[in-house]
């Protein structure tokens, strides 16, 4: 696309100012303007050539050459700043430089906030978008770090392996309220930390902090550290309540950070379509032909605690199907604890003869208002564990079919399995009771053993 007739002054203006900053007699096409702005650094290599305006006094070219240029002057000042062509000589006379040994925030084209420590402002990470100096001292609320008003923009937090020598103990409420976060990288560099009060709160797509050690010992404040973190899972599988601390800051089976070089979690991934189907399937990659909604992943060996646990939950009330696809066969489902809590618009499941070594629904359809029958036809039990409040709330759920063979392993529990399921019946007549709605019913109705299941065969 053409930008139409551009003077030439304006050109040559723009190269003035490049070979001004760079001290430099080189000549610029268009097309290298916008590289030639980008590399420069504040280093005045002592040679600079003013050169006259070209007999060519207009000509014609593509608005990508300005868009180049005006992308690379965001690029150096941090600014978010609109350029026209006139005004681009002048911008690049305005360049500084970021120099010296210092703590800095980085945020790259990509989402990712860099926090590194050198000297000059680098990143490697990517193209620079902004950059922020950080006060070693911390921030006393969220509203004034320096990155505040771009923490939408925020998918991946990194500490480079530089950090630690900025000497920052007080991370309280740096990535509070960033909800597209997805990841921590280099956690370790962070260790010997004191304030970690609100770091991660309300990180609502977090589900990864990645370090390969961490020393915890030296944080005094933790408050609300992790709370509404509700994706967040630790290597082994672990999952924190909303009120955990200090302690759930570590690697092992009690924390919340995951060494990249020993990861144990699984994951499955689920791409909500609007159509309202939701196919939970062990691909990363949706179907092509269809319309997405959303689409993200979740841990198969994590007990989630919450509900938001679900990269599909913020959409609940567009699902209005799910399916357990037929590559699962090959995965382990460990648990679907908080799946489809509160699904009111939900009103089949299928593919349970896919689902295989599932040992706790904690939760799991807790609320589907709206479902009238389920069919867990083809599914196997033999590693039910935990059926805690599976299917309570369920108000117009009338019938669960299952294989006539169906039995329940010995040790499987779970209170409140039917709480308030007034509408569920047997397939030989049992009817729903107020004071018998556990995991004891979770069975075939037959002639001598009462229970909430229909026999499908």
């Amino acid at each position: 696309m053409a930008v139409g007739t551009i003077q030439t002054s304006i050109l040559t203006d723009i190269a003035n100012a490049i070979r001004y900053q760079a001290g430099v007699a080189t000549t610029f096409r268009p097309s290298q303007m916008a590289a030639a702005v980008a590399a420069l650094d504040g280093t005045d290599a002592g040679g600079y050539v003013e050169r006259p305006y070209m007999e060519l006094e207009s000509g014609v070219l593509s608005s990508a050459v300005f868009d180049d240029i005006a992308d690379a002057i965001r690029a150096q000042n941090g600014s978010s700043d609109q350029y026209a062509p006139g005004e681009m000589a002048a911008a690049i006379l305005g360049l500084t430089w970021d120099t010296g040994v210092k703590a800095r925030a980085i945020l790259t084209g990509d989402g990712t906030l860099e926090f590194n420590y050198r000297d000059g402002r680098s990143s490697d990470e990517g193209t620079i978008a902004q950059c922020w100096d950080v006060d070693p001292a911390g921030y006393a609320s969220d509203t004034v770090r320096p990155w505040h008003a771009a923490r939408a923009q925020v998918k991946r937090v990194v500490f480079d392996s530089d950090w630690s020598g900025a000497g920052v103990t007080n991370y309280a409420y740096w990535c509070t309220g960033m909800l597209a976060l997805s990841e921590v990288c280099g956690f370790e560099q962070c260790s010997g930390a004191t304030d970690v009060r609100q770091m991660f709160t309300s990180c609502t797509s977090l589900d990864s902090i990645y370090a390969t050690s961490f020393d915890n010992s030296a944080i005094a404040s933790y408050a609300s550290v992790l709370y509404g973190c509700n994706r967040l899972v630790g290597g082994t599988g672990y999952v924190p309540t909303s009120t955990a601390g200090k302690a759930a800051l570590s690697l092992g089976s009690s924390g919340v950070l995951t060494d990249p070089n020993a990861d144990a979690r699984t994951w499955v991934w689920g791409h909500l379509y609007v159509d309202g189907e939701l196919v939970i399937k062990a691909s990363d990659t949706p179907e092509a032909s269809r319309a997405l909604t959303c689409s993200g992943r979740v841990c198969t060996n994590a007990h989630y605690q919450a509900a938001g646990c679900t990269p599909w939950y913020d959409s609940r009330a567009s699902v209005r199907l799910a399916t357990f696809a037929a590559d699962l066969a090959t995965a382990t489902l460990a648990s679907i604890d908080y799946w489809f809590y509160s699904h009111t618009a939900l009103l089949t499941v299928s593919g349970w003869e896919n689902v295989r070594g599932l040992a706790s629904l904690r939760y799991a359809m807790n609320g589907c208002s709206g479902l009238v029958s389920l069919d867990l036809s083809g599914f196997d039990p033999s590693s039910l564990k935990d059926l805690f409040y599976a299917f309570a709330q369920c108000k117009a759920l009338e019938t669960i079919y299952a294989d006539s063979t169906w039995t329940l392993p010995s040790g499987c529990s779970g209170l409140g399995t039917f709480y308030n399921d007034t509408r569920l019946k047997g397939g030989n007549g049992t009817e729903y009771s107020s004071s018998a709605y556990g995991y004891a019913r979770m069975v075939i109705d037959r002639e001598g053993q009462a229970g909430y299941l229909t026999a499908a065969d």
